[in-house]
Protein backbone atom coordinates (compact mmCIF):
# COMPACT_ATOMS: atom_id res chain seq x y z
CA UNK A 1 0.00 0.00 0.00
CA UNK A 2 1.48 3.69 -0.85
CA UNK A 3 2.38 5.43 2.02
CA UNK A 4 -0.39 8.47 2.73
CA UNK A 5 0.50 11.84 1.57
CA UNK A 6 0.55 15.31 3.57
CA UNK A 7 -2.70 16.77 4.14
CA UNK A 8 -3.32 19.31 1.40
CA UNK A 9 -3.64 22.91 2.99
CA UNK A 10 -4.30 26.09 0.32
CA UNK A 11 -0.30 26.88 0.94
CA UNK A 12 1.12 23.54 0.53
CA UNK A 13 3.19 24.03 -2.17
CA UNK A 14 4.20 22.08 -5.18
CA UNK A 15 5.79 21.61 -8.14
CA UNK A 16 5.40 19.81 -12.05
CA UNK A 17 7.64 17.67 -14.15
CA UNK A 18 6.33 16.67 -17.57
CA UNK A 19 8.57 15.18 -19.89
CA UNK A 20 6.05 15.04 -23.02
CA UNK A 21 5.47 19.32 -23.08
CA UNK A 22 6.63 18.72 -27.14
CA UNK A 23 3.46 16.33 -27.07
CA UNK A 24 0.07 18.09 -27.26
CA UNK A 25 -2.79 16.72 -25.36
CA UNK A 26 -5.34 14.39 -27.52
CA UNK A 27 -8.38 15.70 -26.21
CA UNK A 28 -10.70 12.85 -28.10
CA UNK A 29 -8.96 10.67 -25.83
CA UNK A 30 -9.18 12.42 -22.59
CA UNK A 31 -12.95 13.29 -22.93
CA UNK A 32 -13.89 9.61 -24.93
CA UNK A 33 -12.03 7.35 -22.36
CA UNK A 34 -10.77 8.62 -19.34
CA UNK A 35 -13.57 11.34 -18.34
CA UNK A 36 -16.57 8.22 -17.74
CA UNK A 37 -13.96 7.02 -15.29
CA UNK A 38 -11.93 9.98 -13.62
CA UNK A 39 -14.70 12.47 -13.67
CA UNK A 40 -15.32 16.32 -14.92
CA UNK A 41 -13.22 17.87 -11.87
CA UNK A 42 -10.09 15.02 -12.37
CA UNK A 43 -10.18 16.12 -16.09
CA UNK A 44 -10.64 19.72 -15.71
CA UNK A 45 -7.69 19.53 -12.75
CA UNK A 46 -4.99 17.18 -15.08
CA UNK A 47 -5.42 19.61 -18.17
CA UNK A 48 -4.41 22.58 -16.01
CA UNK A 49 -1.71 21.04 -14.33
CA UNK A 50 -0.85 20.09 -18.37
CA UNK A 51 -1.19 24.29 -19.10
CA UNK A 52 0.69 25.28 -16.01
CA UNK A 53 3.53 22.44 -16.82
CA UNK A 54 4.25 23.81 -20.57
CA UNK A 55 4.58 27.43 -18.98
CA UNK A 56 7.28 25.70 -15.77
CA UNK A 57 9.03 24.09 -19.21
CA UNK A 58 10.79 21.86 -16.33
CA UNK A 59 12.60 24.18 -14.70
CA UNK A 60 10.97 23.04 -11.08
CA UNK A 61 8.74 26.22 -10.40
CA UNK A 62 7.18 26.34 -7.40
CA UNK A 63 3.42 26.49 -6.94
CA UNK A 64 0.81 26.55 -3.89
CA UNK A 65 -2.47 24.97 -4.10
CA UNK A 66 -3.95 28.13 -3.79
CA UNK A 67 -3.37 29.23 -7.29
CA UNK A 68 -5.10 25.58 -8.28
CA UNK A 69 -8.10 26.53 -5.62
CA UNK A 70 -9.06 29.93 -7.15
CA UNK A 71 -8.76 28.70 -10.80
CA UNK A 72 -10.94 25.66 -10.59
CA UNK A 73 -13.24 26.60 -7.50
CA UNK A 74 -12.57 23.31 -6.20
CA UNK A 75 -11.40 23.00 -2.16
CA UNK A 76 -8.85 20.83 -0.84
CA UNK A 77 -10.41 17.99 -0.52
CA UNK A 78 -12.06 17.78 -3.97
CA UNK A 79 -8.37 18.33 -5.21
CA UNK A 80 -7.31 15.49 -3.32
CA UNK A 81 -9.79 13.68 -4.93
CA UNK A 82 -9.35 14.26 -8.49
CA UNK A 83 -5.77 13.78 -8.08
CA UNK A 84 -5.91 10.17 -6.49
CA UNK A 85 -8.35 9.23 -9.75
CA UNK A 86 -5.69 10.99 -12.15
CA UNK A 87 -2.77 8.79 -9.81
CA UNK A 88 -5.27 5.41 -10.46
CA UNK A 89 -5.05 5.73 -14.22
CA UNK A 90 -1.68 6.49 -14.72
CA UNK A 91 -2.28 10.53 -16.01
CA UNK A 92 -0.39 11.42 -13.24
CA UNK A 93 2.27 10.74 -10.47
CA UNK A 94 2.63 12.36 -7.00
CA UNK A 95 6.41 12.49 -5.61
CA UNK A 96 7.51 13.53 -2.08
CA UNK A 97 11.28 14.52 -2.30
CA UNK A 98 13.44 13.77 0.81
CA UNK A 99 15.57 16.64 0.46
CA UNK A 100 12.28 18.83 0.50
CA UNK A 101 9.45 16.49 1.88
CA UNK A 102 6.76 20.16 2.85
CA UNK A 103 6.61 20.12 -1.06
CA UNK A 104 4.91 17.55 -3.64
CA UNK A 105 6.25 16.86 -7.03
CA UNK A 106 3.73 16.15 -9.43
CA UNK A 107 5.11 14.20 -12.85
CA UNK A 108 2.66 14.29 -15.32
CA UNK A 109 1.89 11.61 -17.59
CA UNK A 110 0.65 11.54 -21.47
CA UNK A 111 -2.61 9.65 -22.02
CA UNK A 112 -2.62 6.35 -23.44
CA UNK A 113 -3.55 6.05 -27.41
CA UNK A 114 -6.96 4.42 -28.06
CA UNK A 115 -5.34 0.96 -28.93
CA UNK A 116 -2.99 1.05 -25.60
CA UNK A 117 -6.48 1.88 -23.73
CA UNK A 118 -8.54 -0.65 -25.18
CA UNK A 119 -5.91 -3.45 -24.79
CA UNK A 120 -6.00 -2.78 -20.89
CA UNK A 121 -8.50 -4.80 -19.89
CA UNK A 122 -8.58 -3.34 -16.39
CA UNK A 123 -9.18 -0.24 -17.76
CA UNK A 124 -11.97 -1.39 -20.37
CA UNK A 125 -13.84 -2.96 -18.05
CA UNK A 126 -13.69 0.01 -15.74
CA UNK A 127 -15.06 2.00 -18.75
CA UNK A 128 -17.52 -0.62 -19.95
CA UNK A 129 -18.97 -0.65 -16.30
CA UNK A 130 -18.83 3.29 -16.39
CA UNK A 131 -20.74 4.01 -19.83
CA UNK A 132 -22.62 0.40 -20.27
CA UNK A 133 -22.52 -1.91 -23.41
CA UNK A 134 -24.26 0.30 -26.46
CA UNK A 135 -22.02 3.71 -25.12
CA UNK A 136 -18.87 1.29 -25.16
CA UNK A 137 -19.29 0.18 -28.16
CA UNK A 138 -19.96 4.26 -30.15
CA UNK A 139 -17.13 4.73 -28.32
CA UNK A 140 -15.09 2.41 -29.51
CA UNK A 141 -16.53 3.02 -33.03
CA UNK A 142 -15.46 6.73 -32.73
CA UNK A 143 -11.69 6.21 -31.69
CA UNK A 144 -11.10 2.72 -33.73
CA UNK A 145 -10.90 3.57 -37.65
CA UNK A 146 -11.42 0.17 -39.51
CA UNK A 147 -9.08 -0.54 -42.20
CA UNK A 148 -11.00 -1.50 -45.60
CA UNK A 149 -10.33 -5.02 -46.59
CA UNK A 150 -7.82 -4.41 -50.17
CA UNK A 151 -8.03 -7.92 -50.92
CA UNK A 152 -4.39 -9.34 -52.13
CA UNK A 153 -1.96 -6.42 -52.32
CA UNK A 154 1.86 -6.37 -52.15
CA UNK A 155 4.38 -3.91 -50.62
CA UNK A 156 6.60 -2.16 -53.43
CA UNK A 157 7.31 0.63 -51.31
CA UNK A 158 11.03 1.85 -51.53
CA UNK A 159 12.95 1.13 -48.21
CA UNK A 160 15.13 3.32 -46.25
CA UNK A 161 18.18 2.64 -47.21
CA UNK A 162 17.26 2.03 -50.91
CA UNK A 163 16.75 6.18 -50.96
CA UNK A 164 19.67 6.95 -48.33
CA UNK A 165 23.59 5.95 -48.52
CA UNK A 166 24.74 5.92 -45.20
CA UNK A 167 28.18 4.18 -44.01
CA UNK A 168 28.17 0.34 -43.41
CA UNK A 169 30.54 0.88 -40.86
CA UNK A 170 28.67 4.15 -39.01
CA UNK A 171 25.63 1.21 -38.78
CA UNK A 172 28.20 -1.18 -37.09
CA UNK A 173 29.28 1.09 -35.08
CA UNK A 174 26.79 4.09 -33.96
CA UNK A 175 28.45 6.97 -33.09
CA UNK A 176 28.32 7.91 -29.77
CA UNK A 177 26.62 11.44 -29.65
CA UNK A 178 23.38 8.89 -31.37
CA UNK A 179 23.82 6.53 -28.03
CA UNK A 180 23.89 9.60 -25.53
CA UNK A 181 20.56 10.62 -27.32
CA UNK A 182 18.99 6.87 -26.79
CA UNK A 183 20.16 6.82 -23.37
CA UNK A 184 18.56 10.29 -22.48
CA UNK A 185 15.62 9.21 -24.66
CA UNK A 186 15.11 5.86 -22.16
CA UNK A 187 15.71 7.89 -19.42
CA UNK A 188 12.65 10.33 -20.02
CA UNK A 189 10.32 7.56 -21.07
CA UNK A 190 6.97 7.98 -19.61
CA UNK A 191 5.49 4.51 -20.56
CA UNK A 192 3.18 3.16 -18.87
CA UNK A 193 4.22 0.08 -17.01
CA UNK A 194 1.74 -2.76 -17.61
CA UNK A 195 1.93 -4.01 -14.02
CA UNK A 196 0.36 -0.82 -12.30
CA UNK A 197 -2.67 -1.40 -13.84
CA UNK A 198 -3.09 -5.35 -13.23
CA UNK A 199 -4.41 -7.23 -9.94
CA UNK A 200 -2.55 -9.21 -7.66
CA UNK A 201 -2.63 -12.41 -9.21
CA UNK A 202 -0.84 -15.06 -6.62
CA UNK A 203 -3.75 -16.56 -6.21
CA UNK A 204 -4.43 -17.99 -9.83
CA UNK A 205 -2.10 -20.00 -11.90
CA UNK A 206 -2.62 -18.58 -15.71
CA UNK A 207 0.50 -21.49 -16.59
CA UNK A 208 -2.08 -23.97 -15.43
CA UNK A 209 -5.02 -22.53 -16.78
CA UNK A 210 -3.18 -22.81 -20.11
CA UNK A 211 -1.66 -26.68 -19.23
CA UNK A 212 -6.07 -27.26 -19.01
CA UNK A 213 -6.82 -25.91 -22.35
CA UNK A 214 -3.74 -27.47 -24.33
CA UNK A 215 -5.66 -30.39 -25.75
CA UNK A 216 -8.82 -28.48 -26.09
CA UNK A 217 -9.94 -26.50 -29.58
CA UNK A 218 -8.85 -23.28 -27.68
CA UNK A 219 -6.32 -21.10 -29.38
CA UNK A 220 -3.77 -20.68 -26.59
CA UNK A 221 -2.48 -17.18 -28.20
CA UNK A 222 -6.20 -15.42 -27.99
CA UNK A 223 -6.37 -16.55 -24.41
CA UNK A 224 -2.97 -15.35 -23.50
CA UNK A 225 -4.07 -12.04 -25.16
CA UNK A 226 -6.89 -12.01 -22.64
CA UNK A 227 -4.65 -12.23 -19.84
CA UNK A 228 -5.48 -9.51 -17.82
CA UNK A 229 -9.49 -9.48 -18.27
CA UNK A 230 -9.19 -13.21 -16.90
CA UNK A 231 -7.11 -12.25 -13.94
CA UNK A 232 -9.83 -9.35 -13.45
CA UNK A 233 -12.59 -11.62 -12.99
CA UNK A 234 -10.97 -13.84 -10.91
CA UNK A 235 -10.13 -11.41 -8.43
CA UNK A 236 -13.89 -10.05 -8.51
CA UNK A 237 -15.60 -13.25 -8.67
CA UNK A 238 -13.31 -15.94 -7.28
CA UNK A 239 -13.37 -18.33 -10.31
CA UNK A 240 -10.58 -20.62 -9.81
CA UNK A 241 -8.61 -22.38 -12.76
CA UNK A 242 -11.09 -25.27 -13.60
CA UNK A 243 -13.96 -22.67 -13.85
CA UNK A 244 -12.26 -21.10 -15.65
CA UNK A 245 -11.33 -23.15 -18.45
CA UNK A 246 -15.08 -24.42 -18.72
CA UNK A 247 -16.08 -20.63 -18.97
CA UNK A 248 -13.34 -20.00 -21.78
CA UNK A 249 -14.80 -23.22 -23.69
CA UNK A 250 -18.07 -21.97 -23.47
CA UNK A 251 -16.81 -18.11 -24.73
CA UNK A 252 -14.86 -19.72 -27.98
CA UNK A 253 -15.55 -19.63 -31.62
CA UNK A 254 -15.82 -22.58 -32.55
CA UNK A 255 -15.71 -21.80 -35.95
CA UNK A 256 -12.13 -19.80 -35.46
CA UNK A 257 -11.47 -21.11 -32.36
CA UNK A 258 -10.16 -17.82 -31.02
CA UNK A 259 -12.03 -16.96 -27.36
CA UNK A 260 -14.10 -14.10 -27.45
CA UNK A 261 -13.78 -11.79 -24.33
CA UNK A 262 -16.95 -9.99 -25.21
CA UNK A 263 -18.39 -13.08 -24.56
CA UNK A 264 -16.67 -14.48 -21.60
CA UNK A 265 -17.23 -11.08 -19.59
CA UNK A 266 -21.08 -11.47 -20.39
CA UNK A 267 -21.09 -15.26 -19.16
CA UNK A 268 -19.45 -14.86 -16.57
CA UNK A 269 -21.87 -11.93 -15.52
CA UNK A 270 -24.60 -14.09 -16.66
CA UNK A 271 -23.96 -17.22 -14.27
CA UNK A 272 -23.33 -14.97 -11.37
CA UNK A 273 -27.22 -13.81 -12.01
CA UNK A 274 -28.04 -17.15 -12.18
CA UNK A 275 -26.22 -19.06 -9.39
CA UNK A 276 -23.91 -18.23 -7.19
CA UNK A 277 -19.79 -19.28 -7.95
CA UNK A 278 -18.89 -21.46 -4.85
CA UNK A 279 -16.27 -19.35 -2.90
CA UNK A 280 -12.48 -20.03 -3.50
CA UNK A 281 -10.21 -20.02 -1.04
CA UNK A 282 -7.22 -17.29 -1.78
CA UNK A 283 -3.74 -17.99 -1.55
CA UNK A 284 -3.09 -15.94 1.61
CA UNK A 285 -1.84 -16.40 4.62
CA UNK A 286 -4.49 -16.59 7.50
CA UNK A 287 -3.36 -13.11 9.92
CA UNK A 288 -1.09 -13.60 12.14
CA UNK A 289 -0.96 -13.98 15.84
CA UNK A 290 0.52 -10.35 16.27
CA UNK A 291 -2.21 -8.61 14.30
CA UNK A 292 -4.98 -10.00 16.56
CA UNK A 293 -2.92 -9.56 19.69
CA UNK A 294 -4.09 -6.46 20.55
CA UNK A 295 -7.51 -7.28 20.90
CA UNK A 296 -7.16 -10.49 21.45
CA UNK A 297 -9.82 -10.99 24.01
CA UNK A 298 -12.84 -9.49 21.92
CA UNK A 299 -12.31 -11.88 19.23
CA UNK A 300 -14.85 -14.40 19.88
CA UNK A 301 -15.84 -17.37 17.86
CA UNK A 302 -18.29 -15.71 15.65
CA UNK A 303 -15.52 -12.68 14.82
CA UNK A 304 -12.82 -15.41 13.87
CA UNK A 305 -15.39 -17.02 12.03
CA UNK A 306 -16.02 -13.76 9.82
CA UNK A 307 -12.39 -12.78 9.51
CA UNK A 308 -11.98 -16.67 7.64
CA UNK A 309 -15.03 -16.17 5.76
CA UNK A 310 -13.52 -12.31 4.42
CA UNK A 311 -10.37 -14.35 3.83
CA UNK A 312 -11.54 -16.94 1.90
CA UNK A 313 -14.60 -15.56 -0.40
CA UNK A 314 -14.65 -13.52 -3.33
CA UNK A 315 -15.94 -9.59 -2.47
CA UNK A 316 -18.85 -10.55 -5.13
CA UNK A 317 -19.48 -13.71 -3.72
CA UNK A 318 -19.66 -12.08 -0.46
CA UNK A 319 -21.95 -9.43 -1.42
CA UNK A 320 -24.34 -11.83 -3.21
CA UNK A 321 -24.58 -14.12 0.35
CA UNK A 322 -25.25 -10.48 2.33
CA UNK A 323 -27.80 -9.63 0.28
CA UNK A 324 -29.21 -12.90 -0.18
CA UNK A 325 -29.50 -12.93 3.82
CA UNK A 326 -31.52 -9.31 3.80
CA UNK A 327 -33.99 -11.03 0.71
CA UNK A 328 -32.06 -8.04 -1.97
CA UNK A 329 -30.63 -8.40 -5.13
CA UNK A 330 -27.13 -7.26 -6.21
CA UNK A 331 -26.94 -4.32 -8.07
CA UNK A 332 -25.27 -2.84 -11.05
CA UNK A 333 -24.48 -0.27 -8.90
CA UNK A 334 -22.92 -2.18 -6.44
CA UNK A 335 -21.45 -4.40 -8.88
CA UNK A 336 -19.46 -1.09 -10.32
CA UNK A 337 -18.33 0.03 -6.89
CA UNK A 338 -16.92 -3.43 -6.08
CA UNK A 339 -14.69 -3.00 -9.27
CA UNK A 340 -13.68 0.55 -8.40
CA UNK A 341 -12.79 -1.16 -4.78
CA UNK A 342 -10.47 -3.99 -6.54
CA UNK A 343 -9.13 -1.18 -9.39
CA UNK A 344 -7.74 0.82 -6.63
CA UNK A 345 -5.29 -1.88 -6.12
CA UNK A 346 -4.55 -1.04 -2.18
CA UNK A 347 -6.99 -3.10 -0.76
CA UNK A 348 -6.88 -6.83 -0.74
CA UNK A 349 -10.43 -8.90 -0.73
CA UNK A 350 -10.74 -9.73 2.40
CA UNK A 351 -10.59 -5.69 3.31
CA UNK A 352 -13.12 -5.69 0.41
CA UNK A 353 -15.45 -7.76 2.44
CA UNK A 354 -15.39 -6.26 5.71
CA UNK A 355 -16.19 -2.90 4.23
CA UNK A 356 -18.95 -4.65 2.57
CA UNK A 357 -19.86 -6.06 5.78
CA UNK A 358 -19.17 -2.89 7.87
CA UNK A 359 -22.08 -1.14 5.34
CA UNK A 360 -24.46 -3.44 4.95
CA UNK A 361 -24.50 -5.16 8.63
CA UNK A 362 -23.21 -3.07 10.78
CA UNK A 363 -24.39 0.60 9.33
CA UNK A 364 -27.42 -1.70 8.16
CA UNK A 365 -27.53 0.25 4.67
CA UNK A 366 -29.69 -1.40 2.18
CA UNK A 367 -27.17 -1.13 -0.34
CA UNK A 368 -23.48 -0.40 -1.13
CA UNK A 369 -24.18 3.40 -1.25
CA UNK A 370 -20.88 4.94 -3.39
CA UNK A 371 -20.15 7.93 -1.60
CA UNK A 372 -20.49 6.02 1.91
CA UNK A 373 -17.98 2.97 0.32
CA UNK A 374 -15.64 5.68 -1.42
CA UNK A 375 -15.17 7.64 2.05
CA UNK A 376 -14.36 4.71 4.17
CA UNK A 377 -11.93 3.46 1.82
CA UNK A 378 -10.45 6.52 1.84
CA UNK A 379 -10.38 6.76 5.95
CA UNK A 380 -9.00 3.04 6.20
CA UNK A 381 -6.22 3.25 3.70
CA UNK A 382 -5.04 6.56 5.84
CA UNK A 383 -5.27 4.45 8.62
CA UNK A 384 -3.22 0.98 7.23
CA UNK A 385 -6.00 -1.33 7.38
CA UNK A 386 -5.14 -4.22 5.05
CA UNK A 387 -6.50 -7.19 6.17
CA UNK A 388 -9.53 -8.39 7.72
CA UNK A 389 -8.36 -8.89 11.60
CA UNK A 390 -6.84 -4.67 11.34
CA UNK A 391 -9.80 -3.63 10.31
CA UNK A 392 -12.25 -5.09 13.05
CA UNK A 393 -9.37 -3.65 15.70
CA UNK A 394 -9.72 -0.15 14.07
CA UNK A 395 -13.91 -0.54 14.06
CA UNK A 396 -13.29 -1.49 17.67
CA UNK A 397 -11.32 1.21 18.38
CA UNK A 398 -13.76 3.79 16.83
CA UNK A 399 -16.43 2.63 18.78
CA UNK A 400 -14.94 2.83 22.20
CA UNK A 401 -13.66 6.06 21.44
CA UNK A 402 -16.95 7.26 19.91
CA UNK A 403 -18.41 5.54 23.19
CA UNK A 404 -16.22 8.11 25.81
CA UNK A 405 -16.59 11.11 23.86
CA UNK A 406 -20.88 10.63 24.17
CA UNK A 407 -20.57 9.47 27.67
CA UNK A 408 -18.54 13.19 28.13
CA UNK A 409 -21.39 14.51 26.16
CA UNK A 410 -23.23 12.98 28.43
CA UNK A 411 -22.26 14.04 32.22
CA UNK A 412 -22.33 17.60 30.39
CA UNK A 413 -25.49 17.70 28.64
CA UNK A 414 -26.77 16.40 32.37
CA UNK A 415 -25.35 19.59 34.28
CA UNK A 416 -26.35 21.84 31.45
CA UNK A 417 -29.98 20.20 31.32
CA UNK A 418 -30.69 20.46 35.32
CA UNK A 419 -30.01 24.06 35.92
CA UNK A 420 -32.20 25.14 32.07
CA UNK A 421 -35.24 22.08 33.23
CA UNK A 422 -35.83 24.03 36.47
CA UNK A 423 -39.68 24.52 37.55
CA UNK A 424 -40.65 28.17 37.80
CA UNK A 425 -41.48 27.60 41.57
CA UNK A 426 -38.03 25.95 42.05
CA UNK A 427 -36.26 29.02 40.29
CA UNK A 428 -38.34 31.99 41.98
CA UNK A 429 -38.76 30.71 46.14
CA UNK A 430 -39.69 33.98 47.45
CA UNK A 431 -42.63 34.00 44.95
CA UNK A 432 -44.50 32.07 47.71
CA UNK A 433 -44.13 34.78 50.40
CA UNK A 434 -45.45 37.83 47.86
CA UNK A 435 -48.58 35.35 47.34
CA UNK A 436 -49.75 35.35 50.73
CA UNK A 437 -50.90 38.97 51.03
CA UNK A 438 -53.16 38.93 48.30
CA UNK A 439 -54.59 35.78 49.49
CA UNK A 440 -55.51 37.83 52.82
CA UNK A 441 -56.99 40.84 51.00
CA UNK A 442 -58.99 38.31 48.92
CA UNK A 443 -60.41 36.92 52.16
CA UNK A 444 -61.01 40.23 53.87
CA UNK A 445 -63.24 41.60 51.01
CA UNK A 446 -65.35 38.55 50.73
CA UNK A 447 -65.76 38.61 54.57
CA UNK A 448 -66.77 42.63 54.22
CA UNK A 449 -69.48 41.44 51.95
CA UNK A 450 -70.94 38.92 53.55
CA UNK A 451 -71.46 41.47 57.08
CA UNK A 452 -73.04 43.76 54.76
CA UNK A 453 -75.18 41.41 53.29
CA UNK A 454 -76.12 40.20 56.74
CA UNK A 455 -76.99 43.62 57.84
CA UNK A 456 -79.28 44.40 55.15
CA UNK A 457 -80.74 41.31 55.92
CA UNK A 458 -81.25 42.45 59.54
CA UNK A 459 -83.26 46.24 58.60
CA UNK A 460 -85.34 43.76 56.56
CA UNK A 461 -86.71 41.74 59.33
Amino acid sequence: MAQPMQKLTPDTKFLMINTSINTELDHNILTNLYLPIIGEQALVLYELLWSLSLDDNNRLKLHKHYELQSMLNMGTSEISDSRKRLEAVNLLASLVSKKAPESLVYALQKPLSATEFLKTDILSILLLGKVGDDTYQQIVSRLVIPHPDLGEVTNVSASLLDVFQIPKNLIKNIPGTVNDAKRAVNQNSQSVKMSQLEPNRSSFDFELLLEMLDNSYVDLISVKAARNLILSEHLLYGIDEIEMSKLIQRATNLSTDQLNEKQLKFLIANDFKQASIKPQPVNKPVASESALSADNQRVNQKTQQLIKICQTTAPMVFLEQIKKQKDGIVTEGEQRVLRDLINYRKFSNEVINMMVYTILVTEKQSTLIKALTVTIADNWAQHHVVDAASAIAYLQKRGDDKKKMAGKRYNNSRRINVKETLPDWAKEQPQKKSSQPAQTKISQAEKKAIQEKLAKFRKQK
